[in-house]
Formats: C-alpha cells, structure tokens, sequence
C-alpha cells in the first residue's frame, strides 16, 4: 500500500477490530449468498462468476468465523483518535451497515481497519494492489467536527496472468458536524478485476459533503452507495463519470436516505459505454414521513458510442413526507447526429467530431471537482484514451 496520509492513517486497535468482527457473527450467519433473484443483483450475473479461478469462494458459511486473530500486518502507528472515540466509530458504522453480503465479507477478511483522520489539510491516499490473489479492504475516512478537507482517492489494481481475480471494499466516510469534505475517488483497474464495493456515507449536522466517482477498466464490478443525511442542514451531492469499453459490466446502486428536516441531496451520474460494455445505474431517494424542508435530485444521464454497448437507467423515489422538493430524470441516447454531421460539415475530421460531442457530454462533471487542473486533465485523459483514443 501506498500513501501520503502516513501521518494520518493508523489501523483501529486490534482488540477493538475482535470485538466489531465478534459483534457481527450472528447477522454474518443469516445474511445469504446474493442472486440474481435480488432486485439489486438481478442485472449482475453472479451465478456465472467461476469462485474457482478466483481463488476464493465467497459461499463457503465459515469465512469469518476463524478471522482477525492477528495484530494488523501493516499499519503499525500510534492510533490518532482514543479508543474511546474508535469504540464510538465503530458503533455508529454498525448501527447504519448495509445487511450486504459482500459488506460482511469485507469486514472479517480484511487484514486490518484502516482508519484516514481527515483533519483540515489536503489529502491523498492511494492503494495499488498487485497479484490475482484475492483482496479485501475495510477502510474508515473521519472528517472531525468542523474541518474543511479535501481528499483524493485512487484505487489502482495490476496483475501478472490473465485469470480473473478478485477485489471487496467496505469505505466508509463519516462527516461530522460542521465539516465541509470534497472527496474525488478514482479506480484504475486491470481488465479481468471482479470488484463489489460498498461505501457508506454518514453526514451529520450541517455537514457538506461532495463525492465525485470516476471508474475506469475492470470487468465485472457491482458497486453501492448508501448516504444516509443525519443532521439538520446537511448536504450530500454525488456525481461522477463511468467510462467503460471492452466487455466491462458496471453495475451501481445509489441510495439517498433522508433523516433530518433541512437536508439536501443530489445525484448527477453520466455514463459512456462502447464496444460491448454494459452500465446500470439505479438511484433511490427515499425521505420517510414528517419530515420538513428536504431537497433532493436524482439524474442519470447515458451516453452509447457502440450499437453493442448498452446503457440503462432506474431511478426511484421513495416520497412519504409532504414538505419537500424532489425531482429526477434520466436520458439514455447515442451522439446527436445532427451536432455531428454539423462538426463534419465544418470541416472536422470524424474521429475529431465524436472527440468533442464526448468531451461536451462529460466536461461539466469535470469542471465542478474542486480539484487543481492537472488532475482534471489527467482525469479527461483517461476518459478519452478508453472511449476515443489519446489526444
């Protein structure tokens, strides 16, 4: 592993780590194996995934039982925060965890809780992961009351074969009170990666938070996100591009759980698919009753370069409460044949025409992230070298 967070990351204490895992054995033992008669696995083919080449299988009822025994392997540095407060954590993650197959898996197979106190400076952490043995990772990023940060994640996997391997996360981001937290998160990913990810975003009074998601490569990803606005005046926005070719499957799951009067959500997802790729967003919204003053906004927008290529849009409202202000919408389209045969008209080549409609799809996402230029740049980069080739 590699990061500049050195001095900010540390891994929960080992005891504390036994006690969570322990705590969570029961629910581990009646939470099945996922199918697609799941309505959120029913478009990721999980029945035909091959456990064996992998390496691993997940279905096995033991997995966890015999875990975290040992002190963690990696990050030995002094805890920043007291056991009290990591006690504390830890039992506000259990209170919301997703009842998530592969979130359980996360927890008990990870060699340790990486924990990234995220206390007001710029921040950059970035896992690479060699190999196609099988990984898992359980990661904690703790915004403290009233801190403004900014923090760029960037998950990169490489191997040496050509057989399938696999990649859980568990990420959990805590917004305290007060905080103001940006965070751009990036996967880089090898062509025959199978990933299930989960992040869980927790935000508190008054807390803003921003998550921008760019995924790019793999080959079979079912990817969640779970936000529940816990505070008075709390914000939550997601957006992001996915830029998938080849034969790549993205599957994602957004979820916006309002539970205080005042708060604000919003999810703006595009996609772009070509060659054989497939991409599924779904999004819900879901504010229960009584509660007063709630803003949310869902969109989807979906771009196909390939007649093979799919693309798909499902978003949901869950509304029981009167005194809100919700919307959504969702396009799924191939490039506008008139803007393009427009370019080529003046004079554009066509390779130069699909460049600029693809760079006018996705170059207001991009130019929101309050990160510096060089990052958008390498951002678009990658975006253009998977669906139109480099500059």
């Amino acid at each position: 592993m590699n990061s500049s967070l050195k001095t900010n990351q540390f891994a929960i204490r080992s005891f504390l780590n036994q006690e969570f895992c322990q705590s969570l054995k029961k629910d581990w033992e009646t939470i099945p194996f996922p199918t697609e008669k799941e309505e959120s696995f029913r478009k990721f083919p999980i029945s035909s995934i091959q456990w064996e080449e992998l390496g691993f299988d997940p279905r096995e009822t033991q997995i966890g039982i015999e875990l975290q025994n040992q002190d963690s392997a990696n990050l030995h540095v002094e805890p920043l925060l007291s056991e009290t407060k990591q006690k504390e954590i830890l039992d506000t993650i259990k209170q919301y965890l997703p009842k998530e197959y592969f979130v359980y898996l996360s927890i008990l197979k990870a060699s340790e809780i990486s924990v990234f106190l995220c206390d007001g400076n710029f921040h950059l952490a970035t896992e690479s992961m060699f190999g196609d043995e099988p990984k898992f990772l359980f990661r904690i990023f703790y915004v403290p009351k009233g801190s403004s940060t900014q923090i760029q994640l960037k998950t990169e996997t490489r191997h040496t074969t050509e057989n399938l391997h696999l990649l859980t996360v568990f990420d959990v981001l805590i917004a305290e009170s007060d905080s103001v937290v940006e965070i751009l998160d990036e996967e880089n990913f090898d062509e025959d990666l199978i990933q299930f990810r989960s992040i869980l975003v927790l935000a508190k009074e008054n807390a803003s938070l921003r998550f921008h998601h760019f995924p790019f490569g793999g080959f079979r990803s079912k990817w969640f996100l779970l936000s529940h606005l816990l505070g008075k005046g709390g914000e939550v926005t997601v957006d992001g591009v996915s830029a998938i070719g080849r034969r790549n499957l993205k599957d994602m799951d957004m979820e916006m759980y309002h539970h205080a009067d005042h708060t604000t959500s919003k999810i703006s997802y595009k996609a772009i698919v070509t060659d054989k790729s497939h991409h599924v967003f779904t999004g819900n919204l879901i504010i229960p009753p009584n509660l007063k003053k709630v803003v949310a906004h869902q969109e989807s927008f979906n771009l196909s370069l390939n007649k093979k290529a799919r693309a798909e849009a499902n978003p949901k409202l869950e509304v029981l409460a009167e005194d809100v202000s919700c919307t959504h919408g969702a396009t799924v389209g191939d490039i506008d044949e008139e803007q393009y045969f427009y370019l080529l008209s003046r004079g554009l080549s066509p390779e130069e025409s699909k460049s600029l409609l693809v760079t006018a799809f996705y170059g207001e996402t991009i130019q929101s992230i309050g990160f510096d230029e060089e990052t958008k740049q390498n951002l678009e980069s990658s975006i253009h070298t998977i669906l139109v080739g480099g500059k």
